[in-house]
Protein backbone atom coordinates (compact mmCIF):
# COMPACT_ATOMS: atom_id res chain seq x y z
CA UNK A 1 0.00 0.00 0.00
CA UNK A 2 3.06 2.19 0.53
CA UNK A 3 4.36 1.56 -2.44
CA UNK A 4 1.36 2.32 -4.09
CA UNK A 5 0.63 5.63 -2.98
CA UNK A 6 4.35 6.49 -3.20
CA UNK A 7 3.86 5.86 -6.93
CA UNK A 8 0.14 7.92 -6.91
CA UNK A 9 1.93 10.53 -5.51
CA UNK A 10 5.09 10.80 -7.75
CA UNK A 11 2.95 10.22 -10.80
CA UNK A 12 0.66 13.09 -9.11
CA UNK A 13 3.70 15.66 -8.83
CA UNK A 14 5.33 14.93 -12.41
CA UNK A 15 2.09 15.75 -13.33
CA UNK A 16 1.83 18.67 -11.72
CA UNK A 17 5.11 20.30 -10.90
CA UNK A 18 5.99 20.77 -14.93
CA UNK A 19 3.11 22.54 -15.68
CA UNK A 20 2.99 24.92 -12.62
CA UNK A 21 6.64 25.85 -13.05
CA UNK A 22 6.45 27.91 -9.69
CA UNK A 23 5.56 25.50 -6.55
CA UNK A 24 7.36 22.21 -6.61
CA UNK A 25 9.29 20.20 -9.24
CA UNK A 26 10.05 16.81 -8.83
CA UNK A 27 12.17 14.63 -10.84
CA UNK A 28 11.31 10.58 -11.01
CA UNK A 29 13.68 8.10 -11.97
CA UNK A 30 13.49 4.10 -11.80
CA UNK A 31 16.84 2.15 -10.34
CA UNK A 32 16.71 -1.29 -9.65
CA UNK A 33 12.41 -1.26 -10.28
CA UNK A 34 12.06 1.15 -7.60
CA UNK A 35 10.92 4.68 -8.17
CA UNK A 36 12.84 7.56 -6.25
CA UNK A 37 11.62 11.28 -6.33
CA UNK A 38 13.47 14.53 -5.55
CA UNK A 39 11.56 17.75 -5.44
CA UNK A 40 12.71 21.66 -5.75
CA UNK A 41 10.85 23.22 -2.85
CA UNK A 42 8.28 26.42 -3.45
CA UNK A 43 10.17 29.43 -1.56
CA UNK A 44 6.79 30.59 -0.74
CA UNK A 45 5.85 28.01 1.12
CA UNK A 46 8.22 28.01 4.09
CA UNK A 47 6.72 30.67 6.16
CA UNK A 48 4.08 27.93 6.79
CA UNK A 49 4.27 25.80 9.71
CA UNK A 50 1.83 23.32 11.74
CA UNK A 51 -1.81 22.42 11.70
CA UNK A 52 -3.55 24.45 8.82
CA UNK A 53 -7.31 23.68 8.86
CA UNK A 54 -9.61 22.33 5.73
CA UNK A 55 -13.11 21.68 6.56
CA UNK A 56 -15.92 19.53 5.08
CA UNK A 57 -19.60 19.85 4.93
CA UNK A 58 -20.95 16.51 4.17
CA UNK A 59 -24.61 15.16 4.12
CA UNK A 60 -23.56 11.96 6.67
CA UNK A 61 -27.00 11.67 7.12
CA UNK A 62 -30.10 12.46 5.47
CA UNK A 63 -31.23 12.37 1.62
CA UNK A 64 -27.81 12.46 0.51
CA UNK A 65 -26.17 9.77 3.28
CA UNK A 66 -24.50 7.25 0.90
CA UNK A 67 -22.63 10.29 -1.11
CA UNK A 68 -21.72 11.84 2.09
CA UNK A 69 -20.04 8.57 3.26
CA UNK A 70 -18.24 8.49 -0.21
CA UNK A 71 -16.95 11.90 0.04
CA UNK A 72 -16.07 12.26 3.55
CA UNK A 73 -13.41 8.71 2.83
CA UNK A 74 -12.25 10.95 -0.28
CA UNK A 75 -11.77 14.18 1.89
CA UNK A 76 -9.55 12.05 4.62
CA UNK A 77 -7.95 9.93 1.68
CA UNK A 78 -6.82 13.19 -0.10
CA UNK A 79 -5.83 14.80 3.24
CA UNK A 80 -3.47 11.55 4.32
CA UNK A 81 -1.84 11.72 1.01
CA UNK A 82 -1.29 15.47 1.22
CA UNK A 83 0.54 15.20 4.42
CA UNK A 84 2.38 12.19 3.21
CA UNK A 85 3.36 14.47 0.01
CA UNK A 86 4.40 17.63 2.75
CA UNK A 87 6.40 14.68 4.86
CA UNK A 88 8.25 13.61 1.67
CA UNK A 89 9.00 17.62 0.79
CA UNK A 90 10.27 17.99 4.49
CA UNK A 91 7.28 21.15 5.12
CA UNK A 92 6.38 22.19 8.36
CA UNK A 93 2.83 22.10 7.85
CA UNK A 94 0.21 19.50 7.65
CA UNK A 95 -3.87 19.36 6.55
CA UNK A 96 -5.93 19.11 9.92
CA UNK A 97 -9.46 18.00 8.48
CA UNK A 98 -12.46 19.05 10.14
CA UNK A 99 -15.46 17.33 8.88
CA UNK A 100 -19.05 18.23 9.66
CA UNK A 101 -22.43 16.57 9.39
CA UNK A 102 -24.83 19.17 7.25
CA UNK A 103 -28.07 15.89 6.85
CA UNK A 104 -29.10 17.98 3.30
CA UNK A 105 -30.44 21.13 5.83
CA UNK A 106 -29.56 24.61 4.63
CA UNK A 107 -29.98 26.25 8.26
CA UNK A 108 -27.39 23.11 9.37
CA UNK A 109 -24.83 23.41 6.50
CA UNK A 110 -24.87 27.51 7.32
CA UNK A 111 -24.19 26.72 11.89
CA UNK A 112 -21.70 24.24 10.85
CA UNK A 113 -20.02 26.91 8.28
CA UNK A 114 -19.78 29.28 11.34
CA UNK A 115 -18.40 26.90 13.22
CA UNK A 116 -16.24 25.60 11.19
CA UNK A 117 -15.42 29.98 10.56
CA UNK A 118 -14.76 30.03 14.41
CA UNK A 119 -12.30 27.14 14.53
CA UNK A 120 -10.07 28.88 11.85
CA UNK A 121 -11.47 27.79 8.52
CA UNK A 122 -10.68 29.77 5.54
CA UNK A 123 -11.74 26.93 2.64
CA UNK A 124 -14.35 24.21 3.04
CA UNK A 125 -15.45 21.37 0.75
CA UNK A 126 -19.17 21.12 0.17
CA UNK A 127 -21.86 21.29 1.04
CA UNK A 128 -22.89 18.60 -1.08
CA UNK A 129 -26.67 19.96 -2.38
CA UNK A 130 -27.30 23.29 -4.34
CA UNK A 131 -29.50 24.44 -1.46
CA UNK A 132 -27.30 23.97 1.04
CA UNK A 133 -24.61 26.07 -0.66
CA UNK A 134 -27.50 28.94 -1.55
CA UNK A 135 -27.72 29.42 1.87
CA UNK A 136 -24.04 29.22 2.96
CA UNK A 137 -23.05 31.58 0.06
CA UNK A 138 -23.49 35.35 1.58
CA UNK A 139 -21.54 34.03 4.86
CA UNK A 140 -18.77 32.68 2.70
CA UNK A 141 -18.61 35.59 0.69
CA UNK A 142 -18.64 38.43 3.69
CA UNK A 143 -15.65 36.22 5.54
CA UNK A 144 -14.03 35.20 2.58
CA UNK A 145 -14.25 31.78 3.11
CA UNK A 146 -13.71 29.18 -0.02
CA UNK A 147 -16.29 27.21 -0.76
CA UNK A 148 -15.88 24.16 -2.93
CA UNK A 149 -18.51 21.99 -3.70
CA UNK A 150 -17.92 18.54 -5.18
CA UNK A 151 -21.95 18.15 -6.13
CA UNK A 152 -23.71 21.39 -6.31
CA UNK A 153 -25.12 21.68 -9.93
CA UNK A 154 -27.91 24.48 -9.83
CA UNK A 155 -27.26 26.87 -12.39
CA UNK A 156 -28.57 30.07 -9.69
CA UNK A 157 -25.20 29.46 -8.07
CA UNK A 158 -23.38 30.00 -11.37
CA UNK A 159 -21.79 33.46 -10.49
CA UNK A 160 -18.46 34.73 -11.49
CA UNK A 161 -16.14 36.22 -8.44
CA UNK A 162 -17.68 34.52 -5.50
CA UNK A 163 -16.42 32.58 -3.04
CA UNK A 164 -18.16 29.28 -4.34
CA UNK A 165 -16.00 27.05 -6.99
CA UNK A 166 -18.04 23.90 -7.70
CA UNK A 167 -15.82 21.07 -9.68
CA UNK A 168 -18.66 19.78 -11.14
CA UNK A 169 -20.46 21.41 -14.68
CA UNK A 170 -24.15 22.97 -13.73
CA UNK A 171 -27.18 21.88 -14.73
CA UNK A 172 -27.57 23.20 -17.94
CA UNK A 173 -25.51 20.85 -18.99
CA UNK A 174 -26.84 17.80 -17.12
CA UNK A 175 -30.52 19.09 -18.39
CA UNK A 176 -29.51 19.03 -22.08
CA UNK A 177 -28.12 15.30 -21.65
CA UNK A 178 -31.61 14.68 -19.51
CA UNK A 179 -33.57 15.76 -22.58
CA UNK A 180 -31.33 14.04 -25.11
CA UNK A 181 -31.59 10.73 -23.60
CA UNK A 182 -35.06 10.79 -22.80
CA UNK A 183 -35.70 11.36 -26.91
CA UNK A 184 -33.39 8.73 -27.74
CA UNK A 185 -35.40 6.43 -25.53
CA UNK A 186 -38.11 7.25 -27.36
CA UNK A 187 -40.23 8.88 -24.76
CA UNK A 188 -41.72 11.94 -26.17
CA UNK A 189 -44.56 12.63 -22.99
CA UNK A 190 -42.78 13.54 -20.10
CA UNK A 191 -44.35 13.13 -16.77
CA UNK A 192 -41.57 14.79 -13.83
CA UNK A 193 -41.91 14.59 -10.27
CA UNK A 194 -39.16 16.13 -8.59
CA UNK A 195 -37.94 18.31 -5.35
CA UNK A 196 -38.91 21.35 -4.57
CA UNK A 197 -35.13 23.45 -4.35
CA UNK A 198 -32.76 25.31 -6.13
CA UNK A 199 -31.57 22.41 -7.56
CA UNK A 200 -34.53 20.33 -8.72
CA UNK A 201 -36.45 23.29 -9.80
CA UNK A 202 -33.66 24.59 -12.06
CA UNK A 203 -32.69 20.88 -13.20
CA UNK A 204 -36.02 20.54 -14.12
CA UNK A 205 -36.33 23.78 -16.04
CA UNK A 206 -33.33 23.04 -18.18
CA UNK A 207 -34.52 19.18 -19.25
CA UNK A 208 -38.04 20.39 -20.16
CA UNK A 209 -36.45 23.77 -22.38
CA UNK A 210 -34.08 21.20 -23.98
CA UNK A 211 -36.80 18.64 -24.41
CA UNK A 212 -39.46 20.95 -25.92
CA UNK A 213 -36.51 22.54 -28.27
CA UNK A 214 -35.73 18.88 -29.19
CA UNK A 215 -39.64 18.40 -29.54
CA UNK A 216 -40.90 21.18 -31.91
CA UNK A 217 -37.82 20.67 -33.69
CA UNK A 218 -37.82 17.25 -34.78
CA UNK A 219 -41.09 15.79 -33.24
CA UNK A 220 -43.35 18.24 -35.22
CA UNK A 221 -44.78 19.00 -31.64
CA UNK A 222 -46.28 15.65 -31.79
CA UNK A 223 -44.68 15.44 -27.31
CA UNK A 224 -44.97 17.20 -24.61
CA UNK A 225 -44.12 18.08 -21.22
CA UNK A 226 -46.71 17.32 -18.05
CA UNK A 227 -47.02 19.99 -15.18
CA UNK A 228 -46.26 16.75 -13.19
CA UNK A 229 -45.91 16.89 -9.41
CA UNK A 230 -43.61 19.06 -6.70
CA UNK A 231 -43.01 17.76 -3.91
CA UNK A 232 -41.46 19.21 -0.26
CA UNK A 233 -37.79 18.37 0.20
CA UNK A 234 -38.27 17.16 3.57
CA UNK A 235 -41.09 14.86 2.39
CA UNK A 236 -40.54 11.58 3.86
CA UNK A 237 -43.55 10.20 2.78
CA UNK A 238 -45.36 10.00 -0.76
CA UNK A 239 -48.54 8.42 -0.67
CA UNK A 240 -50.51 11.79 -2.19
CA UNK A 241 -47.97 12.67 -5.10
CA UNK A 242 -47.39 9.08 -6.26
CA UNK A 243 -50.98 8.97 -6.65
CA UNK A 244 -51.19 12.06 -8.68
CA UNK A 245 -48.28 11.23 -10.52
CA UNK A 246 -50.66 7.72 -11.66
CA UNK A 247 -52.75 9.97 -12.41
CA UNK A 248 -51.31 12.05 -15.20
CA UNK A 249 -49.30 9.32 -15.90
CA UNK A 250 -52.32 7.00 -16.39
CA UNK A 251 -53.94 10.10 -18.72
CA UNK A 252 -50.90 10.37 -21.03
CA UNK A 253 -50.63 6.35 -21.52
CA UNK A 254 -54.52 6.39 -22.20
CA UNK A 255 -53.93 8.94 -24.85
CA UNK A 256 -50.20 8.31 -26.82
CA UNK A 257 -49.38 4.20 -25.40
CA UNK A 258 -46.99 3.87 -23.02
CA UNK A 259 -44.04 3.24 -25.00
CA UNK A 260 -43.86 6.93 -25.60
CA UNK A 261 -44.47 8.44 -21.84
CA UNK A 262 -42.18 8.13 -19.21
CA UNK A 263 -41.53 9.67 -15.69
CA UNK A 264 -38.53 11.92 -14.69
CA UNK A 265 -37.92 11.38 -11.53
CA UNK A 266 -35.49 14.38 -10.02
CA UNK A 267 -35.13 13.49 -6.51
CA UNK A 268 -32.25 12.18 -3.83
CA UNK A 269 -32.68 9.10 -1.59
CA UNK A 270 -36.16 9.69 -1.00
CA UNK A 271 -36.35 8.12 -4.70
CA UNK A 272 -36.32 4.88 -2.40
CA UNK A 273 -39.96 6.16 -0.84
CA UNK A 274 -41.57 7.17 -4.28
CA UNK A 275 -40.73 4.04 -5.66
CA UNK A 276 -42.04 2.07 -2.49
CA UNK A 277 -45.61 3.96 -3.27
CA UNK A 278 -44.85 3.50 -6.72
CA UNK A 279 -45.37 -0.37 -6.28
CA UNK A 280 -48.78 0.22 -5.68
CA UNK A 281 -49.93 1.31 -9.38
CA UNK A 282 -49.12 -1.38 -11.95
CA UNK A 283 -49.07 1.30 -14.33
CA UNK A 284 -45.98 2.90 -13.13
CA UNK A 285 -44.48 -0.19 -14.16
CA UNK A 286 -44.97 -0.23 -17.53
CA UNK A 287 -43.16 3.13 -18.46
CA UNK A 288 -39.80 4.09 -18.41
CA UNK A 289 -38.32 5.71 -15.57
CA UNK A 290 -35.59 8.45 -15.76
CA UNK A 291 -33.01 10.36 -13.11
CA UNK A 292 -30.15 12.29 -12.61
CA UNK A 293 -27.14 12.53 -10.50
CA UNK A 294 -29.45 13.09 -7.47
CA UNK A 295 -30.21 9.11 -7.17
CA UNK A 296 -27.36 7.79 -9.61
CA UNK A 297 -25.73 4.81 -7.47
CA UNK A 298 -28.66 5.11 -4.70
CA UNK A 299 -27.89 2.28 -2.00
CA UNK A 300 -31.09 1.96 -1.16
CA UNK A 301 -32.39 0.74 -4.45
CA UNK A 302 -29.65 -2.09 -4.76
CA UNK A 303 -30.57 -2.84 -0.85
CA UNK A 304 -34.02 -4.09 -1.58
CA UNK A 305 -34.67 -6.34 -3.41
CA UNK A 306 -38.40 -5.13 -4.44
CA UNK A 307 -37.04 -2.05 -5.36
CA UNK A 308 -33.64 -3.31 -7.20
CA UNK A 309 -36.73 -5.03 -9.81
CA UNK A 310 -38.94 -2.47 -10.17
CA UNK A 311 -35.86 0.07 -10.78
CA UNK A 312 -34.65 -2.63 -13.46
CA UNK A 313 -38.07 -2.91 -14.91
CA UNK A 314 -38.69 0.38 -15.84
CA UNK A 315 -34.88 1.29 -16.98
CA UNK A 316 -34.78 3.68 -14.45
CA UNK A 317 -31.81 5.40 -16.12
CA UNK A 318 -29.52 8.08 -14.46
CA UNK A 319 -27.10 10.62 -15.17
CA UNK A 320 -23.80 11.50 -13.37
CA UNK A 321 -20.89 13.62 -14.48
CA UNK A 322 -18.26 11.84 -15.62
CA UNK A 323 -14.26 12.33 -14.65
CA UNK A 324 -11.65 12.73 -17.01
CA UNK A 325 -8.91 9.90 -17.97
CA UNK A 326 -6.04 10.26 -15.18
CA UNK A 327 -3.61 7.93 -14.40
CA UNK A 328 -4.16 8.25 -11.00
CA UNK A 329 -7.51 7.27 -11.11
CA UNK A 330 -7.18 3.12 -10.21
CA UNK A 331 -5.08 4.27 -7.25
CA UNK A 332 -7.62 6.38 -5.60
CA UNK A 333 -10.20 3.77 -6.37
CA UNK A 334 -8.43 0.75 -5.44
CA UNK A 335 -8.27 2.24 -1.80
CA UNK A 336 -11.82 3.82 -1.41
CA UNK A 337 -13.06 0.56 -2.52
CA UNK A 338 -10.95 -0.80 0.43
CA UNK A 339 -12.50 1.84 2.95
CA UNK A 340 -16.28 1.82 1.27
CA UNK A 341 -16.83 -2.03 0.13
CA UNK A 342 -18.25 -0.63 -2.77
CA UNK A 343 -17.76 1.42 -6.04
CA UNK A 344 -16.72 5.62 -5.95
CA UNK A 345 -19.17 7.70 -7.03
CA UNK A 346 -17.60 11.04 -9.76
CA UNK A 347 -17.94 12.91 -6.54
CA UNK A 348 -15.66 11.05 -4.45
CA UNK A 349 -12.94 11.71 -7.44
CA UNK A 350 -14.16 15.14 -7.08
CA UNK A 351 -13.42 15.45 -3.12
CA UNK A 352 -10.49 14.21 -3.53
CA UNK A 353 -9.13 16.58 -5.86
CA UNK A 354 -10.71 19.38 -4.20
CA UNK A 355 -8.56 19.00 -1.35
CA UNK A 356 -5.21 18.72 -3.60
CA UNK A 357 -6.11 21.78 -5.33
CA UNK A 358 -6.63 23.68 -2.13
CA UNK A 359 -3.14 22.24 -0.91
CA UNK A 360 -1.17 22.87 -3.98
CA UNK A 361 -2.90 26.47 -4.03
CA UNK A 362 -1.36 27.11 -0.42
CA UNK A 363 2.12 25.89 -1.08
CA UNK A 364 1.92 28.22 -4.26
CA UNK A 365 0.38 31.25 -2.39
CA UNK A 366 2.86 30.20 1.31
CA UNK A 367 -0.25 31.84 3.58
CA UNK A 368 -3.35 30.15 4.93
CA UNK A 369 -6.06 32.83 3.24
CA UNK A 370 -9.09 32.39 1.56
CA UNK A 371 -8.65 35.14 -0.84
CA UNK A 372 -5.59 34.12 -2.06
CA UNK A 373 -6.66 30.68 -2.08
CA UNK A 374 -9.47 31.72 -4.22
CA UNK A 375 -6.88 33.41 -6.83
CA UNK A 376 -4.70 30.70 -7.10
CA UNK A 377 -6.52 28.06 -7.75
CA UNK A 378 -7.44 28.53 -11.55
CA UNK A 379 -4.23 28.95 -12.08
CA UNK A 380 -3.16 25.33 -9.95
CA UNK A 381 -6.24 23.58 -12.05
CA UNK A 382 -4.60 24.79 -15.95
CA UNK A 383 -2.09 22.04 -15.61
CA UNK A 384 -3.38 19.67 -12.62
CA UNK A 385 -4.75 16.08 -13.51
CA UNK A 386 -6.47 14.66 -10.44
CA UNK A 387 -7.97 11.07 -9.75
CA UNK A 388 -11.04 13.34 -11.98
CA UNK A 389 -8.41 13.92 -14.99
CA UNK A 390 -7.83 17.78 -16.30
CA UNK A 391 -10.08 19.94 -15.87
CA UNK A 392 -10.56 24.00 -15.82
CA UNK A 393 -13.25 25.87 -14.38
CA UNK A 394 -15.38 28.33 -16.52
CA UNK A 395 -16.15 31.80 -15.77
CA UNK A 396 -18.77 31.47 -13.09
CA UNK A 397 -16.00 28.94 -10.91
CA UNK A 398 -17.32 25.79 -12.27
CA UNK A 399 -15.83 22.74 -14.15
CA UNK A 400 -16.08 23.11 -17.07
CA UNK A 401 -17.12 20.06 -18.84
CA UNK A 402 -19.66 18.50 -20.55
CA UNK A 403 -19.40 14.60 -19.73
CA UNK A 404 -21.88 12.59 -18.21
CA UNK A 405 -22.00 8.15 -17.11
CA UNK A 406 -25.72 7.11 -17.51
CA UNK A 407 -25.87 4.50 -14.60
CA UNK A 408 -28.36 1.78 -14.31
CA UNK A 409 -28.99 -0.93 -11.67
CA UNK A 410 -28.63 -4.57 -13.29
CA UNK A 411 -29.18 -7.93 -12.11
CA UNK A 412 -26.01 -9.93 -12.46
CA UNK A 413 -26.31 -13.65 -11.25
CA UNK A 414 -28.85 -13.11 -7.85
CA UNK A 415 -27.82 -9.91 -7.19
CA UNK A 416 -28.31 -6.59 -8.31
CA UNK A 417 -25.49 -3.61 -8.21
CA UNK A 418 -25.52 -0.45 -10.38
CA UNK A 419 -23.64 -0.18 -12.93
CA UNK A 420 -22.48 2.17 -15.61
CA UNK A 421 -24.31 1.48 -19.05
CA UNK A 422 -23.51 4.42 -21.45
CA UNK A 423 -22.74 8.23 -21.06
CA UNK A 424 -23.46 11.23 -23.27
CA UNK A 425 -19.86 12.77 -24.10
CA UNK A 426 -19.24 16.13 -25.78
CA UNK A 427 -23.36 16.81 -26.00
CA UNK A 428 -23.65 13.53 -28.22
CA UNK A 429 -25.08 10.27 -26.32
CA UNK A 430 -22.97 7.43 -27.05
CA UNK A 431 -23.25 3.60 -27.09
CA UNK A 432 -25.53 1.79 -24.57
CA UNK A 433 -23.54 -1.48 -23.29
CA UNK A 434 -26.39 -3.05 -21.45
CA UNK A 435 -30.02 -2.23 -21.64
CA UNK A 436 -31.85 -2.42 -18.23
CA UNK A 437 -34.91 -3.73 -19.95
CA UNK A 438 -36.04 -4.51 -23.91
CA UNK A 439 -37.55 -2.01 -25.58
Amino acid sequence: MKNALAIALAIVMLIIGYGIGYATYPLISKQGGATTVTYTASAASTTLSGDIPIGALLPLSGALATYGAQCKEAFLLAVDDVNAWLQQLGKPWRLKPYVEDTAVDPATALNKLMDLAARGVKVVVGPMASSEVKNVKSFADSNKILIISQSSTSMELAIPNDYIYRFVPPDKYQGIAIAHILWERGIRYVVPIWRGDTWGDGLLNYTKTEFMKICNTVGGGNCGFADGVRYDPKAQEFSTEVAKLNDIVTNYVNKYGKDKVGVLAISFEEIANIFTEALNYPMLSEVKWEGSDGTYGTAKLVENRELAEFAVKVGFWNTMAAPGQSPLRDSVRQRLIQKLGQEPIAYAYFTYDAVWAVALAIDHVGKYDGEAIKNAIPLVLKTFIGASGHFELDENGDRATTDYSIGAIVKEGDTYKWKDIGGFINLSLIHISEPTRPY
